[in-house]
């Protein structure tokens, strides 16, 4: 019985306080029972693509979609941390001499997007390849790569596929269209709902309690406590505080 993995994200990379990941673990029985009862409530409800707000909205329906097998992860990393270091290749971009070009704001706009493009390439391939990896050691410690597959909506970084192979992740599939995929709208669910419960948003706290918390892998294990904080030692005291609200 094939396991199933399906993760999606809240937050931008560069932008924001947080930069959030849900992964959703089940097998395929449970998860062919779980596609039956999304379809239903959203028939019943006239929704056509399930995301955290149509959740809320119509969370006595959709809540049942809670009722299955199936257990969270969570990874949480902050741009702010990622801003803050210092990188050698970004001062060495900056020193160099661009083509001669009469307008020199056009200089300075090329620069630019050289500039924000490394940091893309390093965010990816550092941060959230931790995110990846931490998924990994969480969810799947003992199975062979040909036991899973995940499921990833269509994410920020193209090349992230290749990024999770480096990972040792054999089997993935990239979505572009969520809507046909029930657990790829299950984790935006759950990843939304986590978003929203640490900027203290009621309806969030009441889902959390009722629906995620009871799914929460390993909240207590030392080696990768749910949510994990990745790079844990950039978090100041002040924004683990923050992120206490979980247990």
């Amino acid at each position: 019985m094939k396991l199933l993995i399906f993760s999606d994200e809240s937050g931008r990379w560069n932008d924001g306080e947080y930069y959030i990941r849900s992964w959703i673990k089940i097998d395929s029985e449970q998860y062919n029972l779980l596609r039956k009862e999304v379809i239903f409530a959203k028939h019943e409800t006239g929704v056509k693509e399930l995301k955290r707000d149509k959740f809320k909205t119509n969370y006595e329906t959709f809540k049942s979609i809670f009722s299955f097998d199936f257990t969270v992860f969570i990874t949480i990393s902050q741009p702010s941390h990622f801003e803050k270091q210092k990188y050698n290749i970004i001062n060495e971009i900056n020193k160099v001499d661009l083509p001669p070009i009469k307008k020199q704001g056009l200089i300075e706009k090329i620069r630019e997007r050289i500039t924000y493009a490394v940091k893309q390439e390093l965010f990816f391939n550092y941060f959230e390849k931790q995110h990846i990896e931490n998924s990994v050691q969480a969810l799947l410690p003992s199975e062979k790569p040909d036991d899973y597959e995940y499921y990833v909506d269509n994410p920020q970084y193209k090349q992230w596929g290749d990024i999770a192979k480096e990972c040792g992740i054999k089997n993935i599939e990239i979505i572009e269209k969520s809507e046909e995929y029930p657990g790829i709208e299950l984790a935006d669910v759950v990843c939304g709902c986590i978003s929203d419960k640490i900027k203290d948003d009621e309806k969030a706290k009441t889902i959390y309690e009722e629906c995620i918390k009871g799914k929460m892998l390993n909240m207590y294990n030392e080696d990768t406590p749910n949510p994990n904080l990745i790079f844990f030692k950039d978090f100041s005291d002040k924004e683990k505080k923050a992120l206490n609200i979980f247990r």
